[in-house]
């Protein structure tokens, strides 16, 4: 019994510090710790391993099991496509194949570890714990902010003339992320009580001035205020709704927008809109299956420069040059529809999907339970989070996608756990 409870909070403290580093950390000390996320997805894959052939079985649920199948099929696609491209005369480097694959699905593994670990922590005091933590580190974070302001401490970004804020985080979308974990992990602590701290989390994460965390910051505004009525119209309405809000931030930022789909020339073309662009030719020239691992629009594409960029001659366009390829990797659709094609396409889609619906029937199932009904709400609206980063960065590839789908786990640890209980 105590080898058991000392297993658990080994379990626990692990996990807790782990996703505190990675949220709050991971940036100031990426020099020491840029694979710190491979690792515990690495360690991740052999917990489920050793759970699933070894240990007692963890019950999911339906849609997780999709999750799995089209995950794997994902997975089967990309060495696929990298042995017949390397048939025609394509071969890509092993090692940017082998370090790609982790990339890609380390979120997801580590979604599931936790998930096959359900028995062995306790997933509720292990949420808890993040939301004692990351309150003292918002006060802390907000007395930086306040020193920054009026020193001039760290690195400033000109956006819509004014500077905005990122602290030590290498980029204000790492800024802005770390502001929206504190507002998710404290939302069924506070929803009642402390709303007002809740929306000054908000506040200090719009300092960032991105216009993602501005549309997240809306839809987070209206679920509060509105969710519960929003989740009780039919799914399509809800899904026209959603339709209905992106077109509204399109129409209010079309001009930034249209930068991924205009350019003039590939000498004057931005990368962003170059590599979208491909990511169609490509999902169509190599149809159904794409290039595979490590070869369009992923980190390791660039550091071992892919030879796709050569065969379509963008290997000159600045931030895909082989010699300043840092902004190769800044989306993630394209990277799923050139490396994927559409078959994988559809199959990222069809696991984004099942998670949505997922959390979205836990919000509905619990609309008159205050405390359970916000914290499925954090799950959904850390899902959206995380799809209107992707519009511009590969944040499911990322350590934050590490982060949330850790968080994501441990909610519907919660859930299966009241669910067996009541049967």
């Amino acid at each position: 019994m105590e080898l058991k409870v000392k297993k658990s909070w080994l379990l626990e403290t692990s996990l807790i510090f782990s996703i505190l580093i990675l949220v709050f950390l991971y940036d100031f000390f990426s020099s020491k710790i840029g694979f710190f996320d491979e690792l515990i997805a690495l360690f991740s894959f052999l917990v489920i391993i050793y759970q699933v052939f070894l240990h007692q079985k963890t019950r999911l649920f339906n849609r997780e099991y999709l999750v799995i199948f089209f995950l794997l099929l994902l997975v089967f696609i990309g060495l696929l496509s990298n042995a017949y491209s390397c048939i025609i005369g394509f071969c890509t480097d092993l090692p940017a194949i082998i370090a790609d694959a982790i990339t890609f699905s380390k979120a997801f593994v580590v979604y599931f570890a936790i998930r096959f670990l359900n028995n062995s922590i306790d997933s509720n005091q292990v949420l808890n714990k993040l939301a004692i933590y990351s309150e003292r580190i918002f006060y802390i974070l907000v007395l930086f902010v306040v020193l920054d302001i009026i020193f001039k401490i760290y690195p400033r970004e000109n956006r819509f003339g004014i500077q905005s804020i990122e602290l030590f985080f290498q980029h204000t979308s790492r800024y802005a992320f770390a502001f929206s974990f504190i507002f998710l992990v404290l939302l069924p602590k506070y929803y009642q009580k402390k709303l007002g701290l809740l929306f000054l989390v908000l506040f200090f994460g719009l300092l960032s001035l991105r216009i993602k965390y501005i549309g997240f910051l809306l839809l987070t505004t209206i679920f509060i205020f509105y969710g519960k009525r929003l989740v009780k119209i039919p799914k399509t309405f809800v899904l026209y709704f959603l339709i209905f809000v992106v077109l509204i931030l399109s129409w209010v930022f079309k001009e930034r927008i249209q930068m991924y789909f205009v350019f003039d020339g590939l000498n004057e073309a931005w990368s962003r809109a170059v590599i979208l662009y491909y990511s169609f030719i490509i999902g169509f020239d190599f149809f159904p299956l794409g290039t595979g691992f490590g070869t369009y629009s992923s980190y390791y594409s660039g550091a071992y420069y892919s030879w796709v960029y050569d065969m379509y001659e963008i290997s000159h366009v600045y931030g895909i040059k082989r010699t300043h390829w840092k902004f190769i990797a800044d989306q993630y659709w394209p990277m799923v529809l050139g490396q994927f094609g559409y078959l994988g396409l559809v199959s990222m889609l069809i696991i984004v999907y099942n998670y949505f619906m997922l959390f979205l029937t836990k919000v509905k199932s619990n609309l008159f339970n205050n405390s359970q009904y916000y914290l499925y709400l954090g799950a959904l609206l850390g899902l959206l989070m995380l799809l209107i980063d992707s519009t511009s960065d590969s944040i499911f590839s990322q350590q934050r996608a590490v982060v949330m789908f850790a968080y994501f786990a441990l909610i519907i640890n919660i859930s299966s756990n009241r669910e067996s209980t009541s049967n």
